[in-house]
Parts: C-alpha cells; sequence; structure tokens
C-alpha cells in the first residue's frame, strides 16, 4: 500500500468517524431538549398501576396512574382523573381502610395521600424520618382496621399509629440500600441535579451543540468544495 492510499484512507476513516460524531451530538442534543420540554411530545402515556373498589359504594372504582388517581362510578366503563393540588406520581397502591372505608390512602412513589370522604377530597400526608435529607422511594402500603399505616420503602419499613402525623422505623433501617445509579445518571443527563439552574445549563448547551453540529457541517462541505477547486 503506497503512502498516497495510506492518507486516503486515513481521511475517509477520519470522515466516516466525523459522520458518527455528528449523529451521536445530534441525536443527544436533541433528546437533550425533549426531556426539558416533554409537553413537546404531546399527552402522556397514562397506564394504570394499581385499583381499589369502594364496599361501600357500589361501581365506584379509584385506580392509580403514573399522574394521579382516577375514579370510576359505572363499575370501570369510565374514568376520570381526580383533581388534586399535587397528585402523587406512579401510584401503585390505593386502600380503603377495613371498618371505616371511607377513609382511602393512595400511594406514589414519592407522596402518600389521603381523603376522608371515600375518595373525593385529598390531601398529603408527610412522611417524615429520623435521619434529615434521607430520601427514599415508597414501594408499598398497608392499613390496619384501626388506621395504623405500615409503609414500605427501599430504605426499609415506616409504621404510623396516629393517621401518618409520626413515622418509626420498624427495626432498623436497610443499610445495604445504595444509590439509585439509573436515575442519578438520568438527572445529571437533564440536569436537574442542580434543579432549575441545572436544567437551564443543559438546555443553552444543547442548543449550543446543535448550533455547533449545523456549522459544522456546513463549515466541512465548504472547505471540501474549496480543495477541489
Amino acid at each position: 500500500m503506497t503512502e498516497k492510499q495510506m492518507k486516503s484512507g486515513l481521511r475517509l476513516s477520519h470522515r466516516w468517524a466525523g459522520i458518527l460524531a455528528v449523529v451521536v451530538l445530534l441525536v443527544t442534543s436533541i433528546t437533550g431538549l425533549l426531556l426539558q420540554h416533554p409537553a413537546w411530545l404531546g399527552p402522556p402515556a397514562n397506564p394504570p398501576l394499581a385499583v381499589a373498589v369502594d364496599p361501600l359504594v357500589q361501581g365506584h372504582l379509584l385506580r392509580g396512574t403514573h399522574w394521579g388517581v382516577e375514579r370510576s362510578q359505572d363499575g370501570g366503563r369510565t374514568w376520570r382523573e381526580i383533581p388534586m393540588l399535587a397528585p402523587p406520581t406512579d401510584v401503585v397502591r390505593i386502600v380503603f381502610t377495613p371498618g371505616d372505608p371511607l377513609v382511602v390512602h393512595a400511594l406514589g412513589t414519592d407522596a402518600l395521600v389521603v381523603s376522608r370522604d371515600g375518595g373525593r377530597i385529598w390531601q398529603d400526608i408527610p412522611v417524615g424520618t429520623s435521619e434529615p435529607g434521607l430520601q427514599v422511594t415508597f414501594l408499598d402500603l398497608a392499613v390496619s382496621p384501626g388506621g395504623e399505616l405500615h409503609l414500605l420503602t427501599d430504605a426499609g419499613l415506616l409504621a404510623s399509629r396516629d393517621g401518618g402525623k409520626s413515622w418509626d422505623w420498624t427495626g432498623p433501617r436497610d443499610a445495604s440500600r445504595t444509590r439509585d445509579w439509573r436515575r442519578f445518571i438520568h438527572d445529571l443527563h437533564t440536569g436537574r441535579l442542580a434543579g432549575a439552574v441545572g436544567r437551564r445549563v443543559v438546555e443553552i448547551g444543547a442548543l449550543a451543540l446543535l448550533f455547533l453540529t449545523v456549522t459544522g457541517v456546513v463549515l466541512f462541505r465548504r472547505n471540501g468544495r474549496s480543495m477541489r477547486r
């Protein structure tokens, strides 16, 4: 192989590597922008995650979704979202209290809410722990006939004997709990790790990458034409 052929092959490899890098940058920039503005993608999918039947009212059902709680008054044929000021997300459990079905709890992965009128009006139940700054994910909920709450988290089991006013760990906290690296990488990619400022920086950076990529392609084509001349 001659030196000229080696240089030609090197230029061709460099060109294809550049094209691949441009594609990666474009995909990263576009997805970064879309993650910052999910509304641009249209209404989100909202599949049901949990369902509970009202033991007092025939045909009255509640179900949890990714974005809150919905109710049906016709046995599940039609559903309507229950308006809340701050609805829980990823509602994985709905429990009518045994012995007092007017008291209903709905558990999301990040919040716990309660209704004391059978599911019409809801209010938030703060879940506090003895460790400030500890972030936990809620997994499941059980309610005793006396109203005692048992909340399963990824760090252990919490219990409340006063309707959620105070919480205590049932047994030692899970010391083996590790950081959720998937969530960490997602928050790092979207800038959520640094709050609103971080999201703004990522958005500006994505626009800058798009600008550099497009202008780089334009300059590359112009330089290629100049060299051929």
